[in-house]
């Protein structure tokens, strides 16, 4: 495991240079074929899939791998679907206005969950008002 995180980076670094390259191939010609900005474009979707999904993996399985981050992590989803959870009770499904007097939902369902993330940026912005307030005093008390 430590022989991949270690060879990963030197194998994203040359595709990037290697992509770099291509770029530089294209930008010094005068008018370059769309063919050419295709294919480049084409390699860079694969780059992002890949670097995205090789990362994933290897989190996957450092976090399966590790029982006291597993728990954490389900600790934190357990918490993350409570504040969604009250959040989606307190959200109403009446329309939601902006300042000018546009609605901001078009439907009950999206003005549910137009709500639901209102009050859930609130709850989250209040618990980490809290952590931070609370943190050296938790610390004194230790």
């Amino acid at each position: 495991m430590d022989k991949i995180q270690k060879i990963s980076p030197w194998l994203i670094g040359l595709v990037a240079a290697f992509s770099a390259l291509l770029w530089w191939q294209l930008a010094s010609e005068d008018m370059p074929v769309a063919s050419d900005v295709d294919a480049f474009y084409s390699l860079t979707i694969v780059m992002l899939v890949l670097v995205v999904g090789i990362t994933l993996l290897f989190s996957l399985f450092q976090l399966f791998t590790d029982l006291k981050q597993l728990k954490s992590a389900v600790v934190i989803l357990v918490l993350m679907a409570a504040v969604v959870g009250i959040s989606y009770s307190l959200a109403s499904d009446t329309a939601i206005f902006s300042g000018v007097g546009e609605a901001l939902s078009k439907s009950p369902e999206e003005s549910k969950w137009v709500g639901t993330g209102m009050y859930a940026t609130y709850i989250a912005g209040i618990l980490a008002i809290l952590s931070i307030v609370l943190s050296p005093v938790i610390k004194l008390l230790k």
